[in-house]
């Protein structure tokens, strides 16, 4: 039933567009004078009497622009504006399907320019950067900057959210330079009001060096230029709600902007599994246009458990030179957050070993816990780029970060063991307190060469050029973590099969860990040289004291008591040439260029731990050579697409880690042991990457990427298991047959304009895995052939400022088969996820969303469906629509069961958790906000 309402309303969205006539102007703009055509020329559509534009767009290369889907039967004035030309006029209007071609239109050059009054145009060229003038397109009073954004030519506001010029993503957008109340473009484009900007700014964020190393590789950023006063501004949320089961929520932000100075400070607490990270999300999820479709602060059905928390955060930043430059920033930024979740999870599964001729070997778990966690994190960010010393341009950045954890655990639970030789069961209870405290500082300096022509003689006053030419670049970056952890345990191990296995532990656990990790990276760039010093320092300092409860007597454990330090030291140079393979270039055509790029680096790695356990005393010393291959094509077919390519191979080794060598048995935990390995030597990684990609250069066109990746492993680990009586034993061995790893990654974006102000959009993502896996059951060897592949599509139709629609799929699929011997444990999983949102303005003020997700889950014979839907609607009151209503209702059709599969290598569960589940909730709440204090 679901399936034919999507195609419905596919088709309708597209039968909507097909009753637009299709109408089209075209024409040539040519300096009068010189008969030059004019590139980047701005042409404009009026419609007469009117001051607001219609449509926009730039001259291309050849002076020629092209506007479609103009209404029909409209008297229109077309104006072409170029800086230093007299504009140039014509008035024409459109009959259904006509297309009307201005041929060449001549504008005469402006002899005295001081004469000229400059009137910024809808959209023009300055530099390399493209601007639009916002006052040019006239919106509703309430209009916020991504209203402004639909109406642009080049822009694509995608229904995930996402944005794009000509095809080519902007992931950042910044309002006057810098960052705006957070990183997350959303809160600029649904929060700052139309009203408020001068003028957009389209640009490449890179700086000179990287565009001459590579000129079409094109970064753009946004920058949101504010008209005299709109700096000064305050906006926010406070929303309170109340639902059916005791269900509540509650959240509240404010944000002011004064000068060079941001502040937010925030508050959020629920219990319907609404988990806020960061105070950017908040912001993004409470905004003044609504979030449609694209939540993603809203009570989460899929995950276990119930979450009652509260968030309390506040962020300050502040412009040091407030000169508003997009390339020049020198900020500080501090932010601050404190979290309490309390979460109560209730778990029941049974897994199934899939073991040759022990498939029907079963365990069942039952367990409930409760969770009482808090977190504070406090980071402090500097950033000062652009900057000179000297005539060198220089960035620094830094960042600290300081947080503390606690969780306060408290758990029971039963296993039921029912295989061939251990039937037995496992009662236990924990009582845990851990604390973390963590230390966080990065910093990265670049000092870049000074600009030179390519022909530049180095040769003449050598010493002098030599280094003004060099690129210096430092990166530091140091974690120290203290971790205490405390935990009483009692197990109660009753084995059917032998009583003599039979334990009743009680135990308790003083575990402290101080833990610290130093990296430096150090590199000198010289024409296509670079010289590069990687060092990684990591210590540890472990002190376990475990103690047995023995007749209300306290005796240590000698085999879990244990004092220990660990050191690894890191030492990776290398080297890197890079060289261009050729470069073509026809003038108003097309370019193309090919570059190779060989680095030769080695890794020295030494590592040695020290203990009271004298089995856990151990050295390692490894050499390994790091050589890297990289050719790389661009080609630009100018105005049409764009496309790179590249090849890299690669070598690299893994190296075992101590508990895989030298593991602590904890035997409390009676029925399994892990033994991991006496001997391992390293594992050879070598892997061949191919990336390609594609973009038309315009509005509505395909973009696409494709990854393909080989990787080879000699000498991988891989687990050997014993079902020993009584204990499940994993070992860990290498093995001399070569691993393989293929996969494959892309994905394809379209967007159609529809008609005059509808747009549909397409995202399609595939990924697939295939690969070998052995393993070692009983001694018989088995070798897996897994294969996994993951298909999205989604699709989104947007009718502007009124309707909006998306359709989201995802399919999984799993399959494992023991290419050795033929065996009735090998077995396919499927999980298809299917959901449609829907988002509908009746009117400016009243809203209504609605959304339905489908999840299928499949795997040996299991299979769960459920649908889970989801509907509001809110009204929206008072003169600046500031005050919202919202009624909210959560799976309509209470079917969120909580039902789960998990698939391993040696074993597959399933099996049910505690979740959300129906509820109604009716919240209030209201927007302050003004632009201009």
């Amino acid at each position: 039933m679901i399936y034919t309402y999507i195609r419905y309303i596919l088709l309708t969205c597209f039968c909507i567009g097909s009753l637009y006539a299709q109408t089209k102007i075209q024409g040539i703009a040519i300096d009068t004078l010189h008969k030059n055509v004019l590139r980047s020329a701005s042409v404009s559509i009026y419609e007469k009497g009117k001051s607001s534009v219609e449509k926009v767009t730039l001259t291309d290369s050849y002076g020629k622009f092209v506007i479609n889907d103009l209404s029909i039967n409209k008297s229109y004035l077309l104006e072409i504006r170029y800086q230093g030309f007299q504009k140039a006029l014509r008035e024409f209007a459109l009959t259904k399907n006509q297309e009307k071609d201005f041929g060449k239109i001549h504008l005469a050059f402006v002899e005295n320019q001081l004469e000229e009054v400059e009137i910024m145009p809808p959209v023009r060229m300055n530099g390399d950067t493209i601007e639009f003038n916002a006052d040019a397109f006239q919106l509703d009073s309430n209009a916020v900057v991504e209203d402004l954004l639909r109406k642009l030519p080049g822009i694509v506001v995608w229904g995930d959210g996402s944005l794009t010029y000509n095809g080519r993503e902007i992931p950042n957008v910044l309002v006057n330079g810098k960052e705006f109340f957070g990183n997350d473009k959303a809160i600029v484009l649904q929060n700052l009001s139309k009203d408020a900007v001068k003028k957009l700014q389209v640009y490449d964020k890179r700086n000179e060096k990287e565009k001459d190393e590579n000129p079409l590789d094109v970064k753009y950023e946004m920058n949101v230029s504010l008209k005299k006063g709109k700096e000064n501004m305050y906006f926010g949320n406070i929303s309170i709600g109340l639902g059916t089961k005791s269900r509540y929520q509650q959240h509240a932000n404010f944000n002011l902007s004064r000068g060079k100075s941001q502040f937010t400070v925030g508050y959020s607490g629920n219990n319907s599994n609404k988990n806020l990270q960061n105070m950017d999300q908040l912001l993004k999820n409470t905004s003044f246009k609504g979030v449609g479709i694209n939540a993603d602060f809203d009570s989460d059905f899929l995950s276990s458990g119930i979450n009652n928390q509260h968030v309390l955060g506040s962020r300050y930043q502040y412009d040091i030179i407030g000169t508003n430059e997009v390339n020049r920033k020198h900020n500080i930024i501090g932010n601050v957050l404190s979290r309490w979740d309390n979460i109560s999870n209730e778990n029941h599964s049974t897994t199934t070993l899939l073991a040759e001729e022990q498939n029907n070997n079963t365990r069942t778990n039952d367990n409930r816990s409760e969770n009482h966690r808090q977190n504070q994190q406090m980071d402090f960010k500097y950033i000062n780029t652009g900057g000179k010393i000297g005539t060198r341009q220089n960035s620094v950045t830094a960042n600290i970060i300081a947080s503390q954890q606690k969780n306060k655990e408290e758990s029971a639970g039963i296993d039921q063991y029912n295989y061939v030789n251990n039937h037995a069961q496992n009662t236990y209870s924990n009582h845990a307190n851990n604390e973390v405290r963590k230390l966080n500082f990065s910093s990265n300096f670049d000092l870049y060469g000074v600009n030179s022509s390519p022909n530049m003689s180095v040769y003449t006053k050598r010493d002098k050029a030599f280094w003004k030419l060099i690129s210096y670049g430092l990166q530091l970056n140091s974690d120290i973590n203290e971790q205490y952890n405390k935990n009483e345990r009692k197990t109660n191990y009753v084995n059917y099969d032998n009583d003599s296995l039979n334990r009743n532990d009680h135990r308790l656990y003083d575990n402290n860990l101080k833990e610290q990790t130093h990296d430096i990276q150090f590199t000198v760039s010289y024409n296509r040289w670079k010289f590069i010093q990687k060092l990684n320092y990591y210590h540890t300092n472990t002190d376990n004291q475990v103690h047995n409860l023995i007749e209300n007597q306290m005796e240590q454990n000698t085999d879990l008591t244990h004092v220990s330090t660990f050191n690894r030291l890191q030492y990776q140079p290398a080297i890197s040439y890079s060289k261009s393979l050729g470069y073509k270039n026809m003038q108003g055509r097309y370019n193309s260029s090919m570059n190779l790029a060989i680095t030769l680096g080695t890794r020295i790695h030494n590592e040695k731990n020290s203990s009271t356990l004298d089995y856990r005393n151990l050295e390692q010393h490894y050499f390994t050579f790091l050589p890297t291959v990289r050719i790389n094509k661009y080609y630009n077919k100018n105005g049409k697409y764009y496309m790179y390519s590249s090849i890299n191979i690669e070598y690299d080794e893994e190296y075992p880690d101590l508990d895989r060598l030298r593991p602590i048995y904890d035997n409390s935990h009676v029925a399994y042991r892990y033994f991991g390995a006496e001997f391992l030597n390293k594992t050879n990684r070598s892997r061949v990457s191919l990336n390609t990609s594609y973009n038309e250069q315009r509005q509505h066109g395909y973009t696409g990427n494709l990854n393909l990746s080989f990787t080879l492993y000699k000498n991988g680990l891989t687990d050997s298991i014993v079902y020993a009586p009584g204990q499940q034993q994993n070992y860990v061995t290498q093995v001399s047959d070569l691993i393989q790893l293929f996969n494959f990654s892309g994905y394809i974006n379209k967007s159609y304009l529809i008609g005059k102000n509808q747009t549909l959009n397409m995202r399609l993502n595939t990924s697939i895995n295939l690969g070998n896996k052995f393993q070692y059951i009983d001694q018989e060897k088995q070798e897996m052939i897994t294969n996994g592949q993951n298909i999205q599509l989604n699709t989104y139709y947007t009718l502007i400022d009124r309707y909006q629609i998306g359709w989201t799929n995802s399919w999984n699929r799993y399959s494992r088969h023991n290419k050795l011997v033929n065996s009735n444990n090998d077995y396919v999983s499927n999980f298809w996820s299917s959901g449609l949102s829907m988002s509908y303005s009746l009117t400016k003020r009243w809203q209504i969303n609605s959304n339905a997700t489908s999840r299928l889950s499949t795997s040996r014979g299991y299979k769960d469906h459920a649908l889970i839907w989801n509907a509001n609607t809110s009204y929206r009151i008072m003169k600046g629509n500031n005050l919202e209503i919202k009624l909210a209702t959560y799976d309509l059709l209470k079917e969120n069961k909580g039902l789960y599969v998990n698939n391993g290598l040696t074993e597959f569960t399933q099996g049910y958790r505690n979740n959300l589940t129906q509820y109604v909730m009716l919240s209030l709440s209201y927007f302050p906000r003004k632009f201009g204090l």
